[in-house]
């Protein structure tokens, strides 16, 4: 989905789980006044394709799945900024770390880095008991199964203070799809392996300016994530957003919009 003038600088937006496209919808009208917005649906989720086999949702390939995008739609760029949430900024991290040569800025909300997720589940019990859902979703069809229990409860539960009925109704139409929720799942059965890999040096000497937003109430992810992505990635602000929830973009739209744009206008 894009909106706004083909000539104004990119700016990408990569949801998270279980969205789709449709999370960013603040944002998108917000910034497509002064860029060119576009906000994909990866790759098993609403009607982006859907590879059957597991490997096909490993990190490495939706990085590329990235960098392809932009050179797709945009080839004579040299640079645009990224804009991530949840899975969407793990993802994200990997690809700043792997193509900062074609980033400006970029813009990460409620999710870790490789490194630093690899940290705290070996050390911070807070973010252990955070992730539990993480290792009910390697199990098969149950996960599933749960999701679509009481008619996608889950939707209602996670997104009842986001917008109204409209938009429970949206998920629960992108996600009753045959298969909607196996191959985003499959985001989570996959990449255990990428965590628990050797972790190499970050490639860049330096990185771009750098926005990491936490939703105050973020039931899923830890602050402790903000200082220590700091550590590992230079020239990061981190802020935290006032009674926001794990879904920040959607939650607190009027805010995280606002902190975004005081981010992008500094030199």
């Amino acid at each position: 989905v894009e909106a706004g003038d083909h000539s104004k600088p990119l700016m990408v937006f990569v949801h998270g789980f279980p969205e789709f496209w449709f999370s960013w919808r603040h944002q998108l009208k917000e910034f497509s006044k002064d860029y060119w917005v576009v906000a994909l649906d990866m790759r098993g989720y609403g009607d982006t394709e859907k590879p059957q086999y597991r490997f096909a949702y490993r990190i490495d390939n939706m990085t590329e799945d990235i960098r392809c995008l932009v050179r797709g739609i945009a080839p004579g760029r040299e640079k645009f900024t990224l804009v991530a949430h949840d899975w969407g900024a793990v993802i994200g991290w990997h690809f700043v770390t792997k193509h900062m040569e074609l980033v400006d800025r970029y813009i990460m909300m409620d999710g870790p880095s490789r490194r630093v997720a690899r940290k705290l589940y070996a050390t911070s019990k807070t973010q252990f008991k955070m992730s539990w859902y993480i290792f009910f979703y390697q199990m098969p069809w149950l996960p599933e199964f749960f999701l679509q229990l009481m008619d996608y409860r889950i939707f209602r539960m996670i997104f009842r203070d986001h917008g109204g009925e409209e938009v429970i109704e949206a998920y629960k139409y992108t996600f009753s799809k045959p298969n909607a929720l196996t191959y985003p799942i499959n985001y989570y059965r996959e990449n255990l392996r990428f965590f628990a890999g050797e972790l190499p040096p970050p490639k860049p000497k330096s990185f771009a300016p750098g926005l990491y937003l936490m939703g105050e109430k973020d039931l899923y992810v830890s602050q402790e994530t903000g200082p220590l992505l700091q550590k590992d990635f230079d020239n990061l602000e981190f802020r935290v957003v006032p009674g926001a929830d794990h879904f920040v973009q959607q939650h607190k739209p009027e805010l995280v919009n606002r902190y975004m744009r005081e981010f992008l206008a500094k030199k």
